[in-house]
């Protein structure tokens, strides 16, 4: 059975790693801003790479605890 983080490409839109993470885009950019995120350029595309947002959340988490 898939879940739905199953659903979300392995490179994801801005767009999708908003949804994904929960974060707002502003947030994204500026995260990525000060080197904790890193995007990718396909073309003239923007691209976040699903392991890179899942361990930017799990650094999150540990700050949280």
């Amino acid at each position: 059975m898939k879940t739905q983080i199953d659903t979300y490409p392995r490179l994801m839109s801005i767009h999708q790693a908003v949804a994904y993470s929960n974060e707002s885009r502003a947030t994204l950019y500026k995260e990525r801003k000060i080197g904790n995120i890193n995007f990718v350029k396909m073309g003239g595309s923007t691209r976040v790479e699903r392991t890179e947002l899942d361990r930017y959340i799990d650094a999150k988490m540990k700050q949280a605890a």
